[in-house]
């Protein structure tokens, strides 16, 4: 059974490969959730294909967060939608999105019918695509990415290096969650050999933090509130801290797993109220499967790292300090 999987993901980079090779006119598409594995994944194959005299847009349905915008290729990254009404569009890779609906939303809007690709790792991802690249057990898109460098006997360069440390490191935490393996480890050290430059790695997921942000993660940790019985620790932020602080949502994004990390709990929950007036859920686990629970709620993400969203939800402190979530009224 294994030596089939091993077969089908080989033949599977190997088509993806032949497909971004005939294509003329690429688009490349990152998740709605724009973190450093989606970005890292997307840029080191734009990268690949630069080399070969294609320049790919890649499209982020909001600004790149500031702490990638010193990622190699970073400007081939746009918002502008119009990228999807060209009719000479002959191919869309969807980079690190469970979510087919959100992909299908822009495909949609192409006037001719490009094959679609799907190149994940979640265990929600309902593949989508005509050709499906998602490999449940793989630590992080990145890692899939790098497989298929491998298999293709392609050889990043610098850039894609550094682009491909970036989406590993922040999936796996740095290497400190349950997803780190032999293999990312191993992949690691390769694109270091290749010349990815650690310290960009290093400013992109920890540093550009402000002070007003530090002061929010602040705020998160004073109101940590344990459930022993559910086993359970949650805490939570509205706009008004963030707005107060003249803080973005992309600053505070780091939090769930800074805490994991340093606080051990059956389950980790972090809600925020989000400027469209829901209430976002992020949850982490070391041992537990929260992607069933986001699932079960509308969302996705992976087995120790899920996610989903409260719509038309406001976020309450009682009078006993407990904080809970309301639903809107409608009039």
């Amino acid at each position: 059974m294994l030596f089939g999987y091993l077969n089908m993901e080989t033949y599977l980079h190997r088509h993806i490969h032949d497909l971004l090779l005939k294509a003329d006119h690429p688009v490349f598409i990152a998740d709605e959730r724009i973190d450093g594995d989606t970005l890292g994944s997307a840029l080191a194959v734009a990268d690949y294909l630069a080399s070969l005299g294609k320049k790919v847009p890649v499209f982020v349905s909001a600004p790149v967060p500031v702490q990638y915008q010193r990622l190699p290729r970073v400007s081939q990254c746009t918002t502008d939608i119009q990228v999807f009404a060209d009719p000479s569009i002959d191919l869309v890779v969807s980079f690190d999105c469970s979510d087919g609906k959100f992909i299908h939303s822009f495909v949609e809007q192409i006037p001719a019918r490009p094959t679609l690709v799907n190149i994940d790792h979640h265990t929600t991802n309902d593949r989508y695509g005509d050709v499906n690249q998602v490999i449940d057990g793989a630590p992080a898109t990145a890692y899939v990415i790098y497989r298929f460098f491998e298999v293709n006997r392609i050889l990043p360069s610098k850039d894609a290096a550094t682009c491909l440390l970036v989406g590993l490191c922040f999936d796996t935490m740095a290497f400190t969650n349950s997803a780190t393996n032999d293999g990312v480890l191993e992949a690691a050290s390769q694109l270091v050999l290749l010349g990815a430059r650690v310290q960009d790695v290093i400013r992109s997921l920890y540093q550009n933090r402000s002070i007003a942000a530090l002061r929010v993660w602040g705020l998160a940790l004073e109101r940590l509130q344990e459930d022993s019985v559910q086993g359970t620790l949650s805490t939570f932020l509205t706009r008004n801290d963030l707005d107060g602080n003249q803080v973005t949502d992309d600053e505070i994004d780091g939090i769930s797993n800074f805490l994991n990390i340093v606080i051990e709990s059956k389950i980790l929950l972090v809600l925020r109220e989000t400027p469209l007036g829901d209430v976002k859920v992020s949850m982490r686990s070391l041992t537990q499967d929260v992607s069933v629970i986001a699932k079960a709620n509308g969302g996705g993400g992976h087995v120790r790292a899920a996610g989903y969203t409260i719509p038309r939800a406001v976020l309450v402190c009682g009078d006993n300090g407990c904080w809970r979530v309301e639903k809107k009224q409608i009039n």
